[in-house]
């Protein structure tokens, strides 16, 4: 399981890279050569290595290079905001979370998860029988997926 990452805010756009991309294959690998045979990595809502905005960019090519280690299987979680508790203060998350926890009351599963819904899918996925070698869950899959 792989839910490394950090903030443009806290580590600058080069830490972000470092961390969120740069770590997290060198974790894989690291990984695919200690025996692992299948990786889940959490991801973001929207990932696409293509993307003009920087989050989005290294969350996709952060899934390609994963991928291209060559595990067994690979199962990438792309969940939409996390609803949870921090310890640290994000005041405009703060105020995203406390208007998507609202808006889930009415549209449980689309802009938004609980931490503890992402976790139980993450674990579910390694027990669970693979649909092929590469499976992307979004965020209504993980939903499904987190309830058993």
């Amino acid at each position: 399981f792989c839910c490394l990452g950090t903030t443009r805010a806290k580590a600058g756009a080069d830490g972000f890279v470092r961390v969120d991309r740069d770590y997290v294959a060198q974790a894989a690998e690291l990984a695919r050569a200690g025996g692992c045979r299948h990786f889940v990595l959490q991801s973001s809502q929207g990932a696409n290595q293509d993307s003009c905005f920087l989050y989005l960019r290294v969350k996709g090519e952060v899934e390609n290079l994963v991928q291209a280690v060559g595990f067994d299987r690979c199962t990438i979680l792309r969940p939409a905001v996390l609803l949870c508790k921090r310890q640290e203060s994000r005041p405009a998350e703060w105020m995203a979370q406390q208007f998507l926890g609202v808006v889930a009351r009415v549209f449980p599963t689309a802009y938004s998860v609980p931490v503890e819904t992402v976790a139980r899918a993450m674990v579910a996925s390694v027990l669970q029988p693979g649909k092929g070698k590469v499976e992307v869950l979004e965020n209504g899959a993980i939903h499904e997926l987190g309830k058993t």
